[in-house]
């Protein structure tokens, strides 16, 4: 999430009306751009090629795409805002939609549930007929171009569509697509239709339940071949997704069903299983717990920051060190707790930006500029990071107290009283809130009331923020143990003892939960049992949480080094030196490692 790229010589500073401020990343195309408008919105901006620039088949082309994509504009859609497709070089700008894509997150955490998979279906289903219905087919839809937000999927990069009108523009021998997502047609040569986006459609949902698509894994060449003479490998998939993803990936485009029918088919009946029926997707899409409690967690608590605007210095590259400032805010200041420096990580909702500070007050800010919407005060300091759910905001305080507040007016829905400082950062999910108390315990709390469900007791104080994933909790104490709790119930499965505190928040992936310590020590352990598989040993306390991206585990200690390891075996593959310690979590998003240090966001290559 928040994947900036720092700014070389030959990038723009300026296009059209909009200020480049970084690089989101590039394609057959072009470029694309963060940039803000005059008025300070951020938007993504698309800049041509200058090869493509100059060739009048393809700026014809372009020019129509521009003039359909125009004409899309739906809930879970990425719309055009502006555009100058006469212009040298041609250029486009659409919203700007901060979050982690669909692959990243399958890439980092796995597969989904069917109970997951469906709503995304629904909501793509959405995207897709509103994008039909303008004229438009997509032609290149993957995990990749559908970033995911609490209320729904987002389908983004309208670059490479092509009005329906002008299909047959694309010339002999250009293949628009990706390997392993394209349909049959798109590979032969034939018309592409809306079917094509179906057949793609089914190919990302397969992806999406196993992690694998339907016609596996090799190069372009093998992949292609099996997209149009062999069938797809289902056998992985719950009976419930199974007749809708074959039902897409039918040979002939004819024979796949209509986005409409689809929808229906999806939102008519349920899905399928055992949930209550529904009669719309957004309904599947606004209720607790649509995506898997990982993906959720990150979506709701990380979403990113706009990073201010740096100039490449004259003559030179930047390198992307030390990387791009963050957006700093003057009252919110860290402070030491418990041995450790406490910096709230701000959550972003809404348009707005929640942050914690010293002077006892939750602000809200407004996301494009630092201009405040509302504050609340608490009776002490606020070192918890706030979460962002469902239009409330879940904040602790060392009050002892934590609050339930409208995300957005600040208005209080309720308190909840523990029985010392609540430094952990809560989580949330499938309507219960999760926070560690330096009292000693875990609470579990009705989301919505702020009713105690359960709560466990550990040896000692908690600065662990808690880590939900398929039914259980995963906390950290001071008393030197990794706790795995039911989450329904707050029975203990099992604790893992380190040989120190316990202040780092738990990551898990792939069944196995990652966790640092202040020995200096990153455990891996199996989720299901807490066995250990391995730990490494690096050169000062680990309090930053780990995140684990393509096999490999990164995490900051407090020897001022960022680690990465690999996710199996605990091997060091590489560690990079800052000037000073890290003070927050590492992020990784598109093959970029993102870790902050007093007021510098590095980025580094994996």
């Amino acid at each position: 999430m928040g994947a900036f790229e720092t700014l070389e010589p030959e990038d723009p500073q300026q296009v059209g009306r909009y200020k480049i401020v970084a690089r989101l990343g590039s394609g057959g195309m072009g470029r694309v751009y963060l940039a803000r408008s005059p008025g300070g919105r951020p938007v993504a901006v698309k800049v041509v090629r200058p090869e493509l620039a100059t060739n009048d088949e393809f700026r014809r082309r372009f020019k129509r795409e521009v003039a359909a994509a125009q004409r899309v504009n739906g809930a879970f859609t990425a719309g055009v805002v502006d555009a100058d497709p006469d212009g040298f070089p041609a250029w486009l700008a659409t919203v700007y939609v901060p979050g982690l894509s669909l692959g990243e997150a399958i890439t980092a955490h796995g597969p989904w549930p069917p109970r997951s998979v469906l709503p995304l279906a629904a909501g793509l289903l959405e995207a897709l007929e509103v994008i039909h219905a303008a004229g438009v087919i997509h032609r290149d839809l993957k995990p990749s171009n559908v970033l995911l937000a609490a209320d729904g999927p987002r389908i983004i990069d309208f670059g490479i569509s092509v009005a329906m009108e002008a299909s047959l523009l694309t010339r002999p021998g250009m293949r628009i697509g990706t390997p392993g997502f394209m349909s049959p047609e798109q590979l032969t040569g034939q018309r592409v239709s809306p079917a094509s986006d179906v057949f793609s459609l089914g190919a990302v949902l397969t992806y999406t339940a196993t992690g694998v698509g339907p016609f596996g894994t090799g190069t372009p060449d093998a992949l292609h071949y099996r997209t149009v003479h062999e069938q797809p490998n289902l056998d992985s998939l719950a009976p419930e997704l199974r007749d809708v993803v074959a039902a897409c990936l039918a040979k002939k485009p004819n024979q796949r069903p209509t986005v409409a029918t689809l929808l229906h088919r999806l939102t008519s009946s349920g899905s399928k299983d055992g949930s209550r029926q529904t009669s719309s997707p957004t309904l599947l899409l606004t209720e607790p717990g649509w995506m898997p409690d990982q993906i959720a967690q990150l979506v709701q608590e990380n979403p990113p920051l706009l990073p201010e605007t740096h100039p490449a210095a004259p003559g030179g590259s930047r390198r992307g060190t030390p990387g791009l400032k963050r957006w700093s805010l003057t009252y919110g200041k860290w402070r030491w707790w418990g041995g450790c420096v406490i910096e709230p990580r701000p959550s972003v909702a809404g348009g707005l930006v929640y942050v914690g500070s010293h002077d006892s007050k939750l602000y809200a800010l407004d996301a494009d500029a630092p201009v405040e919407r509302w504050s609340f005060t608490t009776g002490g300091s606020v070192y918890s990071s706030p979460v962002v759910a469902h239009g409330v905001v879940y904040v602790g305080s060392q009050d002892r107290k934590l609050y339930a507040l409208d995300a957005g007016t600040g208005q209080q829905r309720w308190s909840f009283t523990t029985g010392s400082s609540v430094v952990s950062s809560p989580a949330v999910a499938h309507g219960v809130v999760y926070v560690g108390s330096h009292d000693s315990k875990l609470y579990a709390l009705e989301a919505d009331t702020g009713h105690q469900r359960w709560s466990f007791t550990t040896g000692v104080g908690m600065g662990s923020s808690p880590a939900v994933a398929h039914g259980v909790v995963y906390v950290g104490s001071q008393d030197r143990k990794l706790y795995a709790l039911d989450a329904g119930t707050g029975q203990q499965r099992w604790s893992f003892t380190t040989g120190s505190s316990v202040l780092s928040s738990p990551a898990v992936a792939h069944g196995v939960v990652y966790v640092g310590s202040h020995d200096s020590k990153l455990y891996a352990l199996d989720a299901s049992t807490g066995h250990l598989r391995w730990f490494f040993t690096t050169g000062g306390s680990v309090y930053s949480s780990p995140v684990v991206a393509h096999g490999v585990v990164y995490v900051g200690s407090q020897d001022r080094k960022v680690y990465a390891l690999d996710a199996d075996t605990g091997h060091q593959c590489w560690s990079f030196t800052m000037g000073r310690r890290p003070r927050l979590s590492p992020t990784v998003a598109d093959g970029i490692v993102y870790v902050s240090s007093d007021n510098t966001l590095y980025a580094l290559q994996t």
